[in-house]
């Protein structure tokens, strides 16, 4: 869970701000609660009882302004992100002396805030478990457990079929990836494959369909057990939407 708090004193710029950063989350399958404050003052003295992971953090506010609120904040606690707010690049000098993660500019463009976000995750990856973090290409890349179709082992390569980054080669072994994922929508159907049954978009003999057309084999053994399986977490599904 990332605590995130949102400092803004202008009530139109802090909705905004609320609701682009919680669409981002989403999107990406954080798991986070959002504080919002109107003023600095506020902020400081709700830390001590609710410490938080992420601020942002509005440079110019009434009373105490968004540099002098984050050195208390600093002051309380060092490890804490804060990402400055404002109209203006002429804090970017006091914003670095607090430590600063980031600086956003307004009007807020969503690119610059998930650019923000994925930093703050690569950073704090023990923040959420709701991902994968992999090596691939010499890249690190995370992927969230909802962007994962399914994976394809091929001796020590496994194949992640994504709905965002399309198909991710990593070397290493499904057995790995069964264990991390700790979750109940995926469901190991063959040695070979792992689907997400979020995606599966029905069966066919001896075969799952997924969303992309693909065809994943069920293994014979076992495979009343695999279906059924299948078939309880798609009822639930749907008591749910």
């Amino acid at each position: 869970m990332i605590e995130v708090a949102v400092c803004e004193d202008s009530e139109i710029d802090r909705g905004m701000l609320e609701e682009i950063i919680g669409f981002l989350m989403t999107d990406r399958g954080l798991e986070y609660n959002m504080t919002p404050f109107s003023n600095g003052e506020g902020l400081v003295a709700g830390y001590k009882n609710h410490p938080f992971d992420l601020i942002f953090l509005d440079v110019m506010m009434n009373e105490i302004d968004g540099i002098e609120t984050g050195k208390m904040i600093r002051q309380m606690d060092k490890n804490v992100e804060i990402v400055y707010c404002t109209s203006s690049s002429d804090f970017a000098i006091a914003a670095y002396e607090v430590h600063a993660m980031g600086y956003l500019l307004k009007p807020y463009e969503p690119g610059r805030i998930g650019a923000v976000i994925d930093y703050y995750v690569q950073k704090h990856p023990q923040k959420n478990q709701n991902y994968i973090e992999v090596k691939s290409r010499r890249k690190s890349l995370i992927i969230p457990y909802k962007d994962i179709i399914n994976m394809e082992s091929d001796n020590k390569v496994v194949y992640i079929y994504t709905t965002t980054q399309g198909i991710v080669k990593v070397y290493n072994k499904l057995d790995v990836f069964e264990k991390e994922l700790s979750d109940d929508r995926f469901l190991r159907c063959h040695q070979s494959y792992l689907v997400n049954m979020q995606y599966v978009a029905g069966l066919v003999d001896s075969d799952f369909i997924m969303i992309n057309d693909k065809m994943i084999p069920i293994r014979k053994s076992g495979r009343k057990l695999i279906v059924k399986k299948y078939e309880e977490f798609f009822k639930e599904s749907l008591k749910q939407t």
